[in-house]
């Protein structure tokens, strides 16, 4: 076994290991099964990633991110690291392919969705990987109580089942006492050990500010807090407005949505972590991946549904260790407009069954059929069909995720990728004989090399300059090739998408467990409560009130958050106020504090 250190400082080029990382990395090696539990920016890849390569072998990470996925496989393969995934959208080919690599000891990570783990091909594979670690990333996903509870998770035991000596590594970010205890008791731990990493940020600020004008203190933010920002919505076309509003007043500012292109996407993000904008108003699509360490202010501008998400956002800032704030602004109404955002995210049945069909309808798929193929997720084109608005078609969607009848899956950029599933010498033979495939499949061996060995990103516009044809009839005469079984061909996409975990049902005959669902809407509400009673004006430490909900307890109050700067203001104002001072004066003390903060 190879020295964790050696590891580290040979593939990462660090000479030493974040708080806890080192204690959750020896527990794995040991073969324990670990929960580790890191808060935002704690180096979660890390912790998995080092055993693995220490220990040798494969190991089998599951993950419902598939741009996540996908960021860390270019990473580790940039190091030298033989990596590959196995998600949704891939062609039964370039998927066996895939396995029969990690089987033959071709590769050191295989990232897989959860809902791949319950397919024959997997199925079939499974036993003869060599698996050495397996890792559960976000793995609050696994509990019933967690905030973003996935059923495909719960074939992680049956996985695990297979290996009953190999230890499982199991991380996320948030979890309260509760869901670590159900994580643990879901994944089926033996000698289990859980490792929480202080949820204490000492370098971060909890600002709470209420009133009326959101957008006056939003740029007093912008003025007084140096260096760059997030700003978060949740609503798509606020975060288009508050950047406008922004740049109108002098701040650099753009704007990020998952309804926007990858590569604008990827142009913000860029200029963002390159200091050419300032701040990035967006919703809670921009996140993955982030390590820009002088983060200074997170914005949040309505209230979040929950502690987990609004914790876990907030600790993007102050990654470098210096003092930095979260701030979550505050107007009447908000309450009951989270309220209403809740009640309004557990459709009705009927609801659920037109958008069931208008789904089916769109992508043609017959009754019985379509178990794990995935479908582009439509949003509008599905309101339209079902005359329901895109986020009620959004909302029953994500029922039928949490009924088990499909995995969703975010937008992200997937370039047009081919396989060759025809035999070398068939293909030569048609290189020859063919006078219109001919010289397609010629072109393509020409430009790219491996296509018989994995899947290779292609370009039809480089093949259609090479062959001096159209971009059109490149991609026609590839799904031409297609049908003829010569190969597998994923044009580019980068809309959200759908897989089907169950044959297509008939859409009257659907039944949601209303039980089930009861129980949900409780969890949620009790959740969204939890936010309120947090943010409310009677908290007296924001930061004591987040960790007692993680289960942490705090040795005091933290100083940094507005209700203690209030406090003390409010100390240092009646230590020099006559023993007649009025409300007002009092009043006025908490305003100066608030707005000294903001």
């Amino acid at each position: 076994m190879r020295d964790i250190h050696q590891v580290l400082q040979e593939h990462w080029g660090y000479s030493a290991f974040r708080p806890v990382q080192e204690d959750v990395i020896r527990s794995a090696l040991a073969g324990r099964d670990t929960l580790a539990l890191l808060p935002t920016g704690g180096g979660k890849s890390i912790c998995y990633q080092v055993p693995a390569l220490a220990m040798g072998g494969l190991c089998v990470v599951v993950s419902p991110l598939i741009a996540l996925m996908k960021d860390q496989v270019d990473r580790l393969r940039k190091q030298g690291i033989p990596a590959k995934a196995l998600i949704s959208g891939m062609g039964y080919a370039e998927m066996e392919n895939t396995l029969e690599a990690c089987v033959h000891g071709k590769c050191s990570f295989l990232y897989v969705s959860p809902e791949r783990l319950r397919t024959d091909l997997f199925r079939a594979r499974a036993p003869r990987l060599p698996v050495k670690l397996i890792a559960v990333d976000e793995a609050h996903c696994i509990s019933q109580w967690g905030y973003d509870f996935r059923p495909t998770y719960m074939a992680i035991p049956e996985f695990r089942a297979l290996y009953p000596a190999v230890p499982v590594l199991a991380l996320t970010a948030t979890a309260t006492q509760q869901v670590a205890d159900d994580i643990m008791q879901r994944l089926a731990f033996v000698d289990g050990r859980c490792i929480r990493a202080p949820f204490a940020r000492p370098e971060l600020a909890l600002w709470v500010a209420y009133g009326e004008d959101k957008i006056g203190k939003l740029l007093r933010i912008a003025e007084r807090v140096p260096g760059s920002g997030i700003v978060y919505l949740r609503d798509r076309k606020g975060t288009v407005r508050l950047s406008q509003l922004l740049r109108e007043n002098g701040v650099s500012a753009s704007a990020y949505h998952a309804g926007m292109r990858m590569e604008d996407r990827d142009a913000v993000q860029q200029a963002w972590s390159k200091g050419e904008v300032r701040f990035v108003a967006a919703t809670n699509a921009f996140g993955m991946g982030i390590d820009k360490g002088d983060v200074r202010a997170v914005v949040h501008m309505e209230l979040p549904p929950d502690i987990e998400s609004w914790y876990q956002e907030a600790g993007r800032a102050g990654r470098d260790g210096q003092p930095s704030h979260a701030f979550l602004l505050l107007g009447p109404g908000d309450r009951e407009r989270a309220a209403q955002k809740l009640e309004s995210s557990f459709p009705t049945l009927a609801q659920v069954r037109l958008v069931y069909q208008a789904f089916a309808d769109m992508h043609r798929i017959a009754l019985g059929a379509g178990q794990f193929e995935t479908y582009e997720l439509d949003l509008r084109g599905l309101a339209e069909r079902s005359a329901q608005t895109p986020a009620a078609v959004m909302n029953a969607m994500k029922a039928l995720e949490l009924n088990g009848d499909l995995s969703l899956s975010d937008g992200v950029h997937s370039p047009s990728r081919v396989f060759m599933r025809a035999s070398s010498n068939t293909v030569y033979d048609l290189r020859l004989r063919d006078a219109r495939l001919g010289p397609l499949l010629e072109g393509l061996l020409r430009l790219y090399g491996g296509l018989f060995e994995e899947a290779s990103i292609v370009e039809e516009l480089r093949l259609a300059k090479h062959l001096e044809w159209s971009a059109s009839t490149v991609k026609e005469r590839l799904l031409e090739l297609q049908k003829l079984g010569i190969l597998h061909y994923q044009s580019a996409s980068e809309a959200p998408s759908a897989t089907l975990l169950v044959p297509r049902r008939d859409a009257q005959r659907l039944m949601l467990d209303p039980a089930a669902l009861a129980e949900r809407k409780q969890r949620a509400t009790d959740r969204l409560t939890a936010m309120i009673a947090l943010a409310s004006p009677k908290t007296r430490c924001r930061e004591r009130a987040a960790l007692e909900y993680f289960g942490e307890q705090a040795r005091a109050d933290c100083g940094r958050c507005d209700r203690c700067k209030a406090r003390a203001h409010q100390d240092a104002a009646t230590a020099s106020t006559p023993l007649n001072a009025t409300d007002d004066d009092l009043h006025q003390a908490r305003w100066l504090a608030d707005e000294q903060g903001a």
